[in-house]
């Protein structure tokens, strides 16, 4: 399991280590394959470790690019669909090869009930960063 690159990770405590071994599973995508689509609801949270991903939006008939994700970063579209059961409001693509964990949406609202670290985590990437 390879997630030290995940802010949250070092601040794990044993029990949440363990949970996470438990109840990650390992996945490879290949480039250009749709992780999901605008409207989808997504039913677990990829953990990216390698690769990255473009979010987009299908507005007037176009594609309007919103961000990309990176190694070590967790997508606020995925996680909101997720945790809410609603419809996700854009579409992810794999712009490379990607590599990663998911886990599904019990086991993640799981752990972000008992681990700190995870929950701060949660509520941290729906800052809005200014670069």
């Amino acid at each position: 399991m390879n997630l030290d690159i995940f802010p949250f990770y070092s601040e794990l405590d044993k029990n949440a280590l363990e949970f996470l071994k438990t109840h990650l599973h390992p996945v490879q995508v290949p480039k250009e394959s749709s992780l999901f689509v605008q409207g989808d609801i997504c039913d677990s949270i990829l953990f990216l470790t390698s690769g990255e991903i473009r979010l987009y939006k299908n507005k007037d008939n176009k594609e309007e690019t919103l961000y990309h994700l990176h190694p070590g970063e967790q997508c606020i579209v995925n996680t909101a669909s997720t945790l809410s059961q609603t419809e996700a409001i854009a579409s992810a693509i794999a712009v490379s090869d990607i590599e990663g964990y998911i886990i599904d949406m019990y086991s993640v609202r799981e752990l972000a009930r008992y681990s700190d670290a995870y929950q701060k985590f949660l509520f941290s990437i729906y800052q809005i960063i200014e670069k």
